[in-house]
């Protein structure tokens, strides 16, 4: 008997530690929650980085433009 009850004892111990320690699950609202906060940072990655790309692409394009005109002015005063 006293070993079936601290057999007993011990399993209600062993369940109690189990369920106290660890993470907690979270609500509906908590994961939505998160699930907004990870999109929304992962928006601002991606913002930032076709921000650089399209600058850069942007001056790439200007100063190919700038080098055919300058190659145009250069033959222009070359013909005359």
């Amino acid at each position: 008997m006293k070993k079936t009850l601290l057999g007993t004892l011990a399993v209600f111990v062993l369940a109690l530690a189990m369920t106290s320690c660890g993470e907690k699950l979270l609500t509906e609202e908590q994961v939505q929650a998160e699930i907004q906060k990870g999109v929304e940072a992962g928006m601002g990655a991606i913002e930032s980085e076709e921000n650089a790309k399209c600058t850069a692409e942007f001056g790439d394009r200007v100063n190919a433009e700038l080098e055919r005109l300058k190659a145009e002015a250069q033959s222009t005063q070359t013909i005359q």
